[in-house]
């Protein structure tokens, strides 16, 4: 039991110390630069995602844009619209809400999160 709390422990610090001190914009840089490797796009979705729950959505956005634009195809091009559409909203970048979900809409007819996208769309005509 010792050793699973102190395994805990270890992990949750290395993610607190990690989340709060290690600068994202260099690992960003990395998976730019090596694009062709298939881990890239997950390198690059993932930073995306530390810059969200953050809530540095302006940071978030232009990561997620990059990532649709070097990946219009990529494995990660749904769930990036989705939280592309979501920090533009936290930005207040409306017109980049809308342009978003309404292409997440037409290119992904049958992702489980189209109600999602037509709630958000409903939200956001109501602004």
């Amino acid at each position: 039991m010792k050793k699973l709390f102190f395994f805990a422990l270890i992990v949750g610090g290395t993610w607190w110390y990690a989340s709060h001190k290690f600068n994202f914009d260099d690992t960003l840089s990395y998976a730019k630069k090596n694009k062709e490797k298939p881990w890239a796009s997950s390198v690059a979705y993932s930073v995306g995602m530390v810059y969200y729950q953050r809530d540095d959505y302006a940071k978030a956005q232009e990561v997620f844009t990059t990532l649709l634009t070097e990946y219009p195809t990529g494995q990660y091009t749904a769930r990036a619209l989705l939280r592309l559409s979501e920090a533009a909203d936290g930005s207040r970048d409306y017109r980049t809400e809308k342009e978003t979900l309404d292409r997440f809409l037409a290119e992904f007819p049958d992702h489980p999160g189209r109600m999602l996208a037509i709630k958000r769309q409903e939200l956001l005509y109501n602004k």
